[in-house]
């Protein structure tokens, strides 16, 4: 018997944030599972050539992979997620593991943060990472990416979840409603300061630009124009040492089954 973990991550191309936040949750798994070999996949090709353009970098995508772990006689594989919700690349880590099912005796895929499953345990992980000591006229807005995907479903499940303990709670997104233009009105009827946070597992590109930067475009730029006090955290969830052991705890539920 020969056991491989995978870490597979959507990927970044900012060195720093790599580090901070995509390298934070792989070495915990490592931490955790000392025993187990483990390897890095992005699963975005966009960032894999543009790491391999700017930094000569080759990270394997899900297939590559696992070609490497076939040949390398690896017989037991578990792959730990780090993407938010079930959308198109968490889609293609399950079409490279059927397509590769048969090359090894076990192969299991463990859950993203968000899917038909959350409840208590992804409530508690973003209450521990957001303001909830917040007043009357304070709210808290997180900026998720969005997506066309069916999967889009669980940022307003998870709102609904979030507000039976922090009523002054938004999700917005960057790509996909609702977009910040369609909760601004209630923003400015009720609230004098918001605590805008990226709903996102990595603090890279998307926080910078979209999210917090100072273009009048920016997220954060369009509720200071409304007259509201805005406290924009440059953040992401993989440094939230909760949303980082939610992680190895689907990789635990995958590893003992």
């Amino acid at each position: 018997m020969k056991k491989a973990i995978i870490v597979a991550s959507f990927g970044c191309s900012i060195k720093d944030s790599r580090k901070k936040y995509i390298e934070t949750i792989e070495n915990a798994v490592k931490v955790a599972y000392k025993d187990i070999d483990c390897f890095r996949v992005y699963t975005s090709e966009i960032i894999r050539k543009k790491m391999k353009r700017e930094e000569n970098l080759d990270i394997d995508n899900m297939k590559s992979c696992l070609q490497k772990l076939k040949e390398e006689n690896y017989t037991h594989v578990y792959v730990s997620v780090t993407h938010m919700i079930p959308g198109f690349e968490y889609e293609k880590i399950i079409r490279a593991v059927n397509e590769y099912s048969d090359s090894f005796v076990k192969i299991k895929i463990a859950r993203p943060f968000l899917d038909e499953q959350m409840g208590e345990d992804e409530v508690n992980v973003i209450k521990s990472y957001i303001n909830t000591d917040l007043k009357k006229d304070e709210a808290v807005v997180l900026v998720g990416h969005g997506t066309e995907h069916d999967s889009h479903k669980y940022y307003e499940q998870i709102e609904k979840l979030l507000r039976m303990n922090v009523n002054n709670i938004y999700i917005v997104n960057i790509e996909g409603s609702p977009y910040i233009d369609d909760v601004m009105d209630e923003l400015k009827q009720k609230y004098k300061r918001v605590y805008l946070y990226p709903f996102l597992i990595v603090s890279g590109d998307h926080t910078l630009n979209d999210i917090g930067s100072d273009d009048e475009d920016s997220i954060r730029s369009k509720i200071a124009t409304n007259g509201i006090d805005v406290k924009m955290f440059f953040t992401g969830l993989g440094e939230n040492e909760n949303a980082v052991n939610l992680f190895v705890d689907r990789l635990n539920g995958i590893l003992i089954v």
